[in-house]
C-alpha cells in the first residue's frame, strides 16, 4: 500500500506543482492543494483545472501500470473551488503548517465528494468556471445546496476541447434534458436523459432522480440538488 501511495501521490503531486500550485497535505490518499500562494499566480483558476486534466490523464496512463504492479484499478476524484481564505502557518509554537482556512476550501472539499452522486470524477463550482474564460470547455452538471449551507452553487465538469467536441451529440442532450428537469418538466427530462444513460454516468444518474420525481412530484420546486452527506 505504501509503495502504491508513494508512486500515485508522487505523480499527481508533480503536476500540481509543474502547474505553479501548492501542495498543502496528504490525507491518506488524498492531495490538498491551492493556487495563488504564497506567490501571486493571475491565471490560478485556470492552472488548477489544467492540473486537474493533466492529473486525470496521467491517472489514466498509469493505471494499468499500477494494476499490474498492485492488482487494482485506481481512480480518483476532484473538487476545485475559487474563493477567499486566510493562508498562513498555523498550529502550535513547537509544530504548525503553512495551510489555510476559510469555507471556499470546504466547498471544494465538498463537491470532491459530490462526484459520487453524478459518477463523474472532476467537478469544478460556478466560481471557478467564471475565472476560465474560453480556456476549457464546461458542461454544467446540477445545482447543488451542500450540507450545512442554504444557498446552491452551480457545478460543472471541465474536459478540453476537444473531448467536448468529440462529445457534443451526449453534451447537448444532457444540457437539453437537464433544462427540462429544471422547469419541472420531469417526464421530458427522464426521457432525454434516459436516451444518453448508457454513453453518460451523470445522466444515469438523473434517470433515478426524475422516476423518483415523476412518481412522487414535489409540492415545490427550485431544481437544486440537495447533498444529505459529505
Amino acid at each position: 500500500l505504501t509503495a502504491l501511495l508513494n508512486e500515485y501521490l508522487t505523480a499527481m503531486s508533480d503536476i500540481i506543482m509543474e502547474e505553479g500550485g501548492t501542495v498543502d497535505k496528504y490525507e491518506g490518499d488524498a492531495v490538498i492543494a491551492f493556487w495563488n500562494a504564497p506567490l501571486d499566480l493571475p491565471n490560478h483558476a485556470v492552472c488548477a483545472v489544467r492540473a486537474a486534466l493533466r492529473c486525470q490523464a496521467k491517472l489514466a496512463e498509469l493505471r494499468p501500470v499500477l494494476k499490474e504492479k498492485y492488482g487494482k484499478d485506481i481512480f480518483c476524484r476532484i473538487g476545485l473551488n475559487t474563493g477567499k481564505v486566510v493562508i498562513g502557518n498555523m498550529g502550535s509554537h513547537q509544530r504548525f503548517n503553512y495551510t489555510f482556512l476559510g469555507d471556499a476550501g470546504n466547498l471544494a472539499a465538498r463537491l470532491e465528494g459530490a462526484n459520487k452522486q453524478f459518477g463523474t470524477y472532476m467537478m469544478i463550482s460556478e466560481f471557478t468556471r467564471a475565472k476560465l474564460g474560453s480556456e476549457f470547455a464546461c458542461r454544467e452538471l446540477s445545482q447543488l445546496r451542500v450540507k450545512g449551507k442554504n444557498k446552491p452553487v452551480g457545478v460543472f465538469e471541465p474536459m478540453l476541447k476537444e473531448e467536448y467536441e468529440s462529445r457534443r451529440e451526449v453534451l447537448d442532450g444532457f444540457g437539453a434534458a437537464l433544462k427540462a428537469y429544471y422547469d419541472g418538466r420531469f417526464k421530458e427530462a427522464l426521457e432525454g436523459f434516459s436516451s444518453i444513460e448508457d454513453r453518460d454516468a451523470p445522466a444515469s444518474s438523473y434517470v433515478k432522480r426524475c422516476r423518483e420525481l415523476v412518481a412522487h412530484p414535489p409540492a415545490e420546486w427550485d431544481g437544486v440538488w440537495e447533498l444529505t452527506e459529505k
